[in-house]
């Protein structure tokens, strides 16, 4: 991951890195926005969907950098040291050092990605309000709303690596008080999400749509985090500092 990556900067003293992969992904989500737009406002100029579409892409990249820069804030505040986010082809990664070290401190650390999520969602479904009669302006911030939205929701499945996941190994290792038991069953729950999305994936792509192709590798990305993530230690405490581990995505 630390490999063909550039650094744009910092955002509130975290250092934000984008991947060369991501100029994949860009060019797939611009060209995805702007048939969109095409179907949805057929009368506007190509060069203003283009335009349109560029923005969008951009934004949303943004937004991702902002979900991730939320569960790194709030992984600092428990004392967990966070080295970097990275932008790349499947999203955002923070580059944690050590576990989150107990259910408390895991269950906010996962919860507050989706929160920023909905909050963005929530401020783009306003700025549409706003814009009046800017139809362009509208469906960006229709868009980028529903995509937030849809993050939120996606990232809230109960399986590893996604935040989701975590919420449910926070419940189950307080409830149990095994870190390893709670880690291993929310895995698990990774890996059904990852084999479902594989097969619509698939059936997808074998009705001539180029689109699954993409869930069908999300599926493969989340099935190797959920078994990394299947084999994690628990944590020690040490005067409060998560001092185990290589860190996890996500």
């Amino acid at each position: 991951m630390r490999r063909f990556r550039v650094r744009l900067g910092s955002l509130l003293g975290i250092p934000l890195w984008i991947h060369a992969s991501w100029v994949l992904v860009l060019g797939l989500a611009v060209w995805a926005s702007t048939n969109a737009f095409a179907e949805a406002l057929p009368r506007l100029p190509l060069a203003e969907r283009l335009a349109m579409a560029s923005a969008t892409g951009i934004a949303f990249f943004g937004c991702l950098a902002v979900h991730e820069v939320a569960h790194a804030l709030v992984a600092r505040r428990f004392g967990v040291r966070v080295h970097g986010i990275t932008l790349f082809l499947l999203g955002g990664v923070a580059e944690i050092e050590g576990e989150i070290p107990s259910p408390g401190a895991e269950f906010a650390v996962a919860l507050v990605g989706p929160a920023a999520s909905i909050v963005l969602g929530s401020a783009f479904l306003l700025l549409a309000d706003r814009l009046g009669s800017w139809v362009g302006g509208q469906a960006v911030a229709f868009t980028l709303a529903a995509v937030n939205l849809g993050v939120a929701v996606f990232n809230l499945i109960p399986g590893l690596p996604l935040d989701g996941g975590r919420v449910l190994r926070a419940v189950l290792w307080r409830r149990s008080g095994s870190f390893v038991r709670a880690t291993r069953i929310a895995s698990r729950g990774g890996a059904i999400v990852a084999a479902l999305l594989a097969v619509m994936g698939l059936v997808i792509a074998t009705r001539g749509d180029a689109i699954g192709l993409w869930y069908v590798l999300m599926g493969a990305f989340i099935w190797t985090l959920a078994r990394a993530s299947g084999r994690a230690s628990p944590p020690v405490e040490r005067r409060g500092l998560a001092l185990t581990g290589e860190g996890e995505a996500s």
